[in-house]
This record gives C-alpha cells, structure tokens and sequence, in this order.
C-alpha cells in the first residue's frame, strides 16, 4: 500500500504537503504512509487519497484493478 500511494501521488504531481493538505492530515502523515513498516491511511482517507490523486479506491487499497479511475 505504501507504495502505490506514493506512486499515486507522483501520478498526480504533487508532493507530500500539497496531498496532506487537500486530504486534511499533515505532511508527517502522508510521508509515514509512504514508507511500509508505518501505520496505514484510515478507510476515508484513502477514499480521498483516491480522489485527489484521480486513481481507483479498489487499486490504492487492495492492489486490485487499473490504477486509472473509470467514470
């Protein structure tokens, strides 16, 4: 999971502080997601990780599926 956050957040262009702010956690957060042996996202903020970064919830979350999210 940690890596396909940070692979999600490359995606998007943005860094660790421009997600922690549009998501509403601090950057220390996000960076600690992005590194395996650290707690994980809760189930709403990897819902917004999704959005913001404009990839599947089923991929973020399980590994699951195509990154891209379908609408």
């Amino acid at each position: 999971m940690a890596a396909r956050i940070r692979i999600a957040r490359l995606r998007a262009e943005m860094t660790q502080s421009q997600l922690a702010e549009r998501i509403g956690v601090t950057r220390s957060a996000v960076s600690n997601w992005e590194i395996s042996s650290r707690p994980k996202p809760n189930v709403a903020n990897l819902a917004s990780i999704a959005i913001e970064t404009n990839v599947s919830f089923e991929w973020i979350a399980f590994g699951r599926g195509d990154i891209e999210l379908k609408v």
